[in-house]
């Protein structure tokens, strides 16, 4: 029961990273989890059980709240999360522990690591902010290692949003962006920040593959969003190499960016791995 268990999800690379980083201190085996969500039953033999995400709309993605409901066994883990954000962490800990509870298990530490926004305006940070990040990280890790491996209980990390918003100046920076949003979705409806793709797009298929939910399917060498599923996490918008994904019809200043030190297959070949596992 000594042995350890990270489940994650990255769109960009940044959670994959700190999973990664964590995996390495605590000797912990990496999951993705979009290649076990759709088991029936999650069933881990690890005695330490982590799950490492990004939040979008100050919460845990819909894919880590599908996968955490399939484990039947939470009760008997030690369990630790790191959730990454780009603006603010708000209350994500305090929310997905509330999802341990429903499924009888106790969170004994939620950590929240800043990484680089890449949705809406992240075109207003640059690299040296970035380079920030990465080593505040790195100092941090020690700590969060040492926790794990001590089995600390009762640390959430949270933070007081509108201060932390306001002060770093973030607010105004990204308020001439939400005007123009604000603007197109009231003159021309929610369809008009459908992802598309423009001439750039040379039929690689690399934005059907990242996708995590299924949602992209290559029709005449061309990408096609299928259905609502679509989680928001802008894989498809970050790989693509050629940079011809697009949100809609405007400039939400959104720069494409993953994590220096992620390659896109980091992400794929594990998930492929993992879902032949599965399979046997």
């Amino acid at each position: 029961m000594n042995k350890a268990e990270i489940f994650y999800f990255s769109g960009s690379g940044n959670s994959l990273a700190v999973a990664r980083d964590i995996a390495g201190e605590i000797d912990a085996k990496l999951t993705e989890v979009t290649s076990v969500a759709d088991r029936e039953n999650i069933n881990c033999d690890a005695g330490i059980v982590g799950f490492v995400f990004p939040i979008y709309d100050f919460k845990h993605p819909s894919l880590i709240e599908k996968t955490v409901k399939k484990f039947k066994n939470l009760d008997t883990k030690y369990i630790f999360a790191v959730c990454t954000f780009g603006i603010d962490p708000s209350n994500a800990m305090k929310i997905f522990d509330k999802l341990i509870k429903s499924c009888e298990g106790e969170l004994a530490g939620g950590f929240t690591v800043r990484m680089p926004h890449n949705g809406i305006g992240s075109g207003l940070f640059s690299k040296k902010q970035h380079e920030l990040m990465f080593n505040n990280w790195k100092i941090k890790l020690r700590s969060v290692k040492d926790y794990i491996l001590k089995r600390e209980k009762g640390r959430l990390e949270t933070s007081n949003m509108p201060v932390n918003i306001v002060f770093s100046g973030i607010l105004f920076r990204m308020i001439p962006i939400v005007l123009k949003l604000i603007t197109v979705v009231l003159m021309k409806g929610w369809e008009s920040l459908t992802l598309t793709c423009n001439e750039k797009c040379d039929g690689c298929g690399i934005c059907e593959k990242i996708c995590p939910v299924n949602n992209i399917q290559m029709i005449d060498n061309r990408p096609s969003w299928l259905t609502d599923k679509c989680m928001g996490c802008f894989s498809c918008f970050h790989w693509c190499p050629r940079e011809a994904v697009k949100t809609g019809k405007i400039n939400m200043n959104m720069k494409n960016y993953h994590h220096p030190d992620v390659r896109i297959s980091d992400i794929l070949d594990q998930r492929m791995a993992q879902r032949k596992v599965g399979s046997l």
